[in-house]
């Protein structure tokens, strides 16, 4: 490590009372090696960017063998030391630096250090800028979430590329498992709760983002709560965001659901012995489950980003559900904008760079916007998805919750059932799926929507299951 009064490598001044991560001697030992064995340049350059190089000599010095490599020259060490000497620094310099190391065996090695040392200077740089965004503003967390992303992801590494034999292989054991859990009769993904979804979709996968959209009042987060439940009682820990409602209130329709108590005396506080003793058996099946819920109103992609990441290192976290889009919220950054459907279309792009980061399914609901009432036909359309066709774009499957009831409609189209009656039915909408079909499935639920199940099923107020032929 050294202590030195000069100028880094991005140009910055850096103090002699400040103490960073540096270290010369491995400095010259890469480019010693990259003179002496030119070849390795290109496995170098997948590592680090001469801001790795503390010293800004150095920097230069590795600057110039990759602007030859990009033009086609070899970086030789008489080429180098003149193009040094044309930028004034001494060609002696640049010989000497061949004496710090024998070959360019460990050059790799050498290179990952220095990016190590490069991110430990980074990170001390950013915490001395936190505190100053900490105290002019409120925000920091987002701010610095962001930082935090560039400065750990920020050296280049060969190392995530891999040889398209490998991926196959681990393609053809996904498409055997898939195979298996077909011919069991059992659901390839993560199961919805509703058996005719789970067959068009083959269940929630790592990676997805899936939109679930209708208008206000539709039953978005009744369905939400569903399939929280239904994954979570297969095992998988789902982490939901309420932007809307709090968290008692969340619980609290899962438990009446659960319980088979009217939705009504549960609000009102009017539950009979009888009541009490359906809703603490329900209580305790929930309370195993894996389920974490967080209600903090304004919270932005960042944020939840950081939240998951943290919930999935203490296994917390197999599938995201956010409730819902529009109520997200833009850090102050991003608000420069001054539009609200590139801000949308941040906010969707995020989700989907959450799903594939943790490869977990992320589930987010969204608002459609009111071209839907305007229309004779009230069957939602890609088109009516608000403030922005970037959500399409992103995600891996959209869909729509539909009940005609909800305008008046007596009876519907459900699909291989025919013509329908609205009465406690609605109608679930694919209109998009990039690894399947699209269509319409119906489905049946109770009055609150505490109860939602396969059309084939009737929920009844006990919160069990009859089968309607």
């Amino acid at each position: 490590m050294n202590r030195n009064n000069q100028k880094r490598s991005d140009g910055a001044s850096v103090a002699t009372s400040d103490y960073l991560p540096s270290d010369s001697s491995l400095e010259a030992a890469v480019l010693g090696a990259l003179l002496l064995e030119n070849q390795y340049l290109a496995d170098v350059r997948g590592v680090i960017t001469s801001t790795a190089f503390y010293d800004a000599v150095n920097a230069k010095i590795f600057g110039i063998l990759c602007r030859l490599d990009d033009k086609g020259a070899t970086p030789d060490l008489y080429t180098v030391s003149q193009q040094a000497k044309a930028e004034g620094i001494a060609p002696a310099y640049v010989a000497g630096l061949t004496q710090a190391v024998g070959s360019g065996v460990e050059v790799l090695n050498h290179a990952r250090q220095l990016a190590d040392l490069e991110m430990r200077r980074r990170l001390i740089f950013f915490s001395a800028e936190l505190a100053a965004k900490a105290q002019a503003g409120p925000d920091a967390a987002e701010w610095a979430a962001k930082q935090l992303d560039e400065i750990t992801g920020a050296a280049l590494c060969v190392d995530t590329a891999r040889p398209i034999g490998d991926v196959l292989a681990e393609t053809l054991q996904d498409l055997e498992r898939r195979q298996q859990a077909s011919q069991q009769g059992e659901c390839v993904g993560i199961t919805t709760g509703l058996s005719h979804l789970d067959r068009v979709t083959g269940g929630w996968r790592g990676g997805q983002l899936v939109i679930l959209a209708a208008r206000p009042a539709m039953g978005k987060t009744a369905l939400a709560l569903h399939l929280a439940r239904a994954a979570a009682s297969t095992g998988t820990p789902v982490v939901i965001f309420s932007l809307e409602m709090p968290n008692t209130q969340l619980a609290g329709r899962m438990l009446v659901g659960a319980s088979g108590t009217d939705a009504t005396a549960f609000r009102a506080g009017d539950v009979t012995a009888a009541d009490w003793q359906r809703i603490e058996h329900g209580a305790a099946g929930l309370g195993r489950l894996p389920i974490h819920l967080i209600d903090t109103a304004s919270i932005s992609m960042p944020r939840i980003r950081a939240v998951c990441r943290a919930m999935q290192r203490r296994g917390w976290c197999g599938a995201v559900i956010i409730d819902y889009l529009q109520l997200v919220a833009v850090p102050t950054e991003e608000k420069r904008y001054g539009n609200r459907e590139r801000e949308v279309a941040e906010i969707s792009r995020a989700a989907k760079l959450l799903a594939k980061e943790l490869g977990v399914p992320v589930i987010l609901l969204a608002q459609l916007s009111r071209k839907v009432e305007e229309r004779t036909d009230k069957t939602p359309l890609l088109s009516d998805l608000r403030e922005s066709g970037a959500i399409e774009q992103d995600a891996d499957m959209v869909l729509f919750i539909d009940r005609p009831a909800v305008y008046g409609i007596e009876e519907f189209d459900a699909g291989r059932y025919g013509i329908i009656s609205s009465q406690g039915a609605g109608r679930l909408t694919i209109a998009k799926n990039r690894e399947g079909g699209t269509g319409f499935i119906p489905f049946r639920h109770n009055e609150s929507l505490t109860q939602i199940t396969d059309y084939d099923t009737i929920p009844t107020a006990q919160g069990e299951e009859d089968t309607a032929f």
